[in-house]
């Protein structure tokens, strides 16, 4: 495997394994109850189940770049915490993170207003514990929640699967679907859609499967896809994917489906790319950024195949897959990159306008509408 770099990626953050607070993601804040509430009108998404499910362990591992390892000396959530997860226009939400012995139905909770904003509510099982309690408090949970807020996305993690064989993973996901399917069928609530991942902290489901709760919570992913599509057709590219650099999280892809192999290469190259710029790209008096506008690599590997990484907003890179006879064309890459960048810059700018002049936060489903028309699709 070679790399290479035709743009320095200058400056660096010091430290080759981390990213500091003012790169990516707020600090976590504390009990909500206490906490200012300035940010409340952003999207939210809650995460929940029981106990010693890895709900804590999830937010770290994605969100604050811990080490999954790191994650079997956190203490029990005994409170809920809200994390406000700031990078860029397309990712820009919060999570509250609420413990399991908590009863939010108990009187003195708000649970309408809780669930009012909600976005996306994820569930977490521990598919290596008896999930019969963990099925009755999630019928519980979704089902109050839909009836204050039908508009939210239901997700469930199927968690800790990697001690699991891929036999007993699929019997598991199976039951679990079956189950809970059941149980809302019982009470009558068949419009209710659950989404079911199953993930693990010690490999790359849990970017994958919060990459598409994400999504869900884009209202600019139909131009984001349609650009993807424009471009790789006219570059001779076989995947792109459009990252989170903080989070590794793909807020869009093209319309072919995605190979969780190619989603793999694609996470580790971030994850080389910044690690060699904050060893080598250091300025002499150790200031600036490891990812800036300049940033860029490729990497060729042994079967034919090349990644390209190429900046395109502070916090989003864009990495394609293609084969070396395509990358000979690496002029008409760089001209249709340049079109597509400008693109997104579009849809970014519209988006923040839209929100400015309406008074609503990115993230709206206002801004839909306004994305879609504001951006030009033949661009690229």
């Amino acid at each position: 495997m070679s790399i290479q770099y035709e743009a320095p990626l200058a400056d660096s953050y010091g430290v080759a394994d981390s990213f500091p607070k003012d790169f990516g993601y707020g600090e976590e804040e504390g009990d909500i109850e206490d906490s200012p509430t300035p940010s409340d009108s952003k999207p939210r998404i809650l995460l929940m189940g029981l106990r010693r499910s890895g709900k804590s362990s999830i937010q770290k591992v994605v969100f604050h770049k811990m080490s999954p390892n790191e994650t079997l000396f956190l203490e029990s959530t005994n409170k809920i915490y809200k994390d406000d997860i700031s990078s860029s226009s397309f990712v820009n939400f919060q999570i509250w993170d609420f413990p399991g012995q908590v009863d939010f139905f108990d009187p003195t909770f708000d649970y309408e207003m809780i669930f009012r904003g909600t976005g996306a509510l994820i569930f977490v099982i521990d598919a290596q514990d008896d999930y019969v309690e963990a099925l009755s408090r999630l019928h519980l949970t979704v089902s109050r929640a839909y009836r204050v807020n039908p508009e939210i996305n239901f997700e469930v993690f199927i968690h800790k699967v990697d001690g699991l064989s891929d036999d007993h993973k699929i019997e598991t996901q199976r039951d679990i679907h079956q189950r809970a399917n059941d149980d809302l069928a019982d009470a009558s609530l068949e419009k209710l859609h659950l989404s079911f991942y199953l993930t693990s902290i010690y490999d790359h489901s849990i970017f994958e499967a919060f990459s598409k709760v994400v999504q869900k919570l884009i209202p600019q992913l139909p131009t984001l896809e349609n650009l993807l599509n424009i471009f790789i057709s006219n570059s001779g590219i076989e995947k792109a994917f459009l990252f989170d650099v903080v989070s590794k999280i793909y807020i869009a892809t093209d319309s072919s489906p995605v190979d969780m192999q190619s989603y793999e290469l694609c996470c580790d190259m971030i994850d080389v790319v910044i690690d060699v710029s904050c060893i080598y790209g250091l300025k002499e008096d150790g200031s600036g950024s490891a990812y800036d506008k300049e940033s860029m690599a490729i990497i060729k590997l042994n079967n034919t195949t090349v990644l390209y990484l190429k900046e395109v907003t502070k916090f989003l890179a864009l990495v394609c897959i293609l084969r070396e006879e395509s990358f000979e064309r690496k002029g008409l890459i760089d001209y249709n990159f340049h079109c597509f960048r400008k693109a997104i810059h579009e849809v970014f700018e519209v988006g923040v306008s839209t929100s400015r002049t309406s008074n609503q936060p990115v993230g709206t489903p206002l801004m839909k509408t306004v994305a879609l028309n504001g951006t030009p699709r033949s661009t690229v």
